[in-house]
């Protein structure tokens, strides 16, 4: 490869001390065999073209026709010219330099070639893709000389790679500028935009003024935001409309059209980035929304589900790239010795989560009161099938065994508050945090009890599973000979798993409200059932929805305390009436005129949405929360569907 650049650079310093565009095979030949032999010492790559036979040289001609970086034609039998690429683009940057010196003269064209140039020399393409792929992200390229098609009615430009495009834009605009400081077309052309425009006179005088004084800075609103396209668009169809009237162009006029036709290209390429930024930060906005919703955790998979209030993906709007930008710089920058504004937990070593800082503390008090109440049950039950048999746990007596066992049902319970208490950033997090009445999460440096944090008491459910017991368990003489035949030996007892008292408890809640909606099924009998194709969009809502280790009743009880901040017993209670029977309403409304198939889970969720968002639920503060109430609600309504 080596060989083959030296060989280039000799042809394009021969052709440049002849002052001549070809070279003819035989003269250059005898050219570097004359240069190998005086300067061979120098450079060994000489010795290959000592010989008389010039096979070596046409070898590295024919690899530098390939990479098109020279054009050989046969002019005649055994004479054969060589066309050097590099060489024309040095002349037509040259001629660029000439232009910003004098900005009357024409952009070179492709019948600017001399007549024995062959057009191989340039690599035609069309203006829209070239501006907009240079436009968007300058190549690494100074070996083309580009031919700029623009239509048919007059010839393209030449342009060669080794100057950037803006240096095309920047001379495009001081053309259009000194062709409207001409007397006969800044009163023309201003005279047609102001009339064409009634109403928006003034804004266009000022946008022809500034393009006429500062045509960079005019363009520049266009570059940055999009705007003044419209005025530009105008100017330009103007200009065009003029000159199509015409049937054979003159040099200046082919500059100009030219010109036209590239502030076309640039404008239309600048307002659809503009667009699509704006896409992106409305989208983005939408993400900073979601992301702070409920239920306030979610996997890189969930985040990349988002949609908007339409339903239309985000991951779309704004790309995975940008996606990951933004993740990225959430979660690693800080301000000061703060924590960054996302955080990342694992669960059980599974994908991460991400979650905003800010609802780090909400979220855990939520989870905290809802893994309460599971707990206090599945324990309570649990404790008293062991004193049915006569059996009697540790943690029922001692404190730790206790606090080792609540840990194990925390676990099974509620797996993503166990993974937030054991998150290496909560204690910072609960040390920054400043809300009022805010719970306290570590005494001396460690986490307090668990029996604190869910405010379960040991002797509490101990009494109340003992006071399930049938009377005679409370007989010493009469429960002794009971345990008698009851109590199993200590080998023959079925070891107890704590996981199994929580999930029992879950699973019994599912397979109640399984029931009740296989007795709904069983007497609907229709094959084309309404009330049954609703409650199986219902269903696949709540997979969705409700977590594994949850249920539906409790994800709406633990929404409700969030968005429902009323104190009093009596307006908390009327309150959540007032929404349900809201709730109720609309849905029924909404049923009678919805047909099975354009209800899905997108629909319940933009119905959701649209009744968060009515004047009737205005005066609530929780809205993220509110809204998944909503969710949550109509999906039991519709799972709750009479038979139709």
């Amino acid at each position: 490869m080596e060989v083959t650049s030296n060989v280039l650079e000799l042809l394009k310093s021969y052709s440049l001390k002849q002052r001549i565009v070809s070279i003819e095979f035989g003269e250059f030949a005898d050219y570097i065999r004359h240069y190998a032999q005086h300067h061979v010492n120098e450079k060994g790559w000489l010795g290959a073209f000592l010989g008389t036979t010039d096979d070596t040289l046409q070898d590295e001609l024919r690899k530098l026709a390939s990479a098109r970086q020279i054009v050989i034609t046969n002019v005649s039998q055994g004479k054969q010219l060589i066309f050097v690429v590099p060489s024309f683009i040095e002349a037509y940057s040259e001629k660029y330099k000439e232009i910003e010196l004098n900005i009357g003269v024409p952009f070179p064209n492709i019948n600017d070639l001399p007549k024995n140039v062959p057009t191989d020399i340039v690599t035609k393409v069309q203006a829209t893709d070239f501006l907009y792929e240079r436009l968007d992200k300058e190549p690494v390229d100074t070996h083309v000389l580009y031919c700029l098609e623009f239509d048919k009615t007059f010839p393209g430009l030449l342009f060669p790679s080794s100057l950037p495009v803006s240096l095309l834009i920047k001379l495009t605009l001081k053309k259009v500028q000194d062709m409207l400081r001409k007397e006969e077309y800044h009163d023309y052309f201003l005279k047609k935009l102001t009339i064409s425009n009634p109403g928006k006179e003034l804004s266009m005088k000022n946008f022809f003024t500034l393009l006429v004084a500062r045509p960079e800075e005019a363009f520049d609103a266009v570059r940055t935001n999009g705007d003044n396209f419209y005025y530009w668009s105008q100017l330009c169809y103007f200009v065009r409309q003029d000159y199509n009237k015409r049937k054979d162009y003159t040099l200046d006029e082919i500059n100009t059209l030219q010109c036209i036709s590239i502030l076309e290209i640039a404008t239309a390429f600048y307002k659809s980035r503009a667009a699509e930024r704006s896409q992106t930060e409305n989208a983005f906005k939408e993400f900073d929304r979601l992301i702070a919703s409920p239920p306030y955790y979610f996997t890189k998979t969930d985040i990349e589900k988002f949609k908007d209030s339409h339903g239309k993906s985000l991951l779309g709007q704004y790309s995975k790239e940008a996606l990951n930008d933004r993740l990225n710089a959430m979660h690693s920058e800080t301000i000061g010795n703060s924590l960054p504004q996302l955080l990342i937990f694992r669960v059980d070593e599974k994908e991460g989560y991400f979650i905003m800082k800010d609802k780090i503390m909400p979220l855990i008090i939520r989870l905290c009161n809802e893994a309460s109440s599971v707990i206090r049950d599945s324990l309570s039950r649990a404790w008293f099938k062991s004193l049915l048999e006569f059996e009697t746990l540790p943690e029922m007596k001692e404190s730790v065994p206790f606090e080792k066992c609540l840990e194990r049902e925390l676990h099974a319970a509620q797996p993503i508050l166990y993974s937030l208490l054991h998150a290496s950033f909560l204690p910072v997090v609960a040390f920054e945090d400043n809300t009022p009445g805010r719970m306290t999460l570590y005494r001396n440096g460690l986490l307090v009890p668990y029996s604190e944090l869910l405010l379960v008491s040991r002797q509490e459910i101990y009494l109340n599973a003992k006071m399930k017991l049938p009377v005679w368990y409370s007989i010493p003489v009469v429960s002794w000979l009971v345990s008698l035949f009851i109590k199993k030996p200590k080998k023959k007892r079925a070891k107890k798993t704590y996981q199994t008292a929580t999930e029992a408890t879950i699973n019994l809640e599912k397979a109640e409200a399984e029931d009740r909606v296989k007795k709904l099924e069983a007497k609907d009998k229709g094959p084309r059932s309404r009330s049954k194709a609703f409650r199986n969009i219902a269903a696949a809502a709540e997979q969705k929805l409700v977590p594994e280790n949850s249920t539906l009743d409790r994800e709406l009880k633990a929404y409700l305390t969030e968005w429902n901040d009323r104190l009093d017993s009596s307006s908390y209670d009327n309150l959540t009436m007032d929404v349900n029977n809201l709730i109720r309403d609309y849905l029924r409304k909404v049923l009678k005129s919805l047909k099975t198939e354009n209800m899905s889970e997108d629909r319940i969720e933009s119905l959701a949405q649209s009744l968060e968002e009515s004047p009737s639920l205005m005066k609530i503060k929780n809205h993220p929360a509110l809204r998944r109430y909503i969710q949550l609600y109509m999906i039991k309504l519709l799972k709750n569907l009479p038979p139709s």
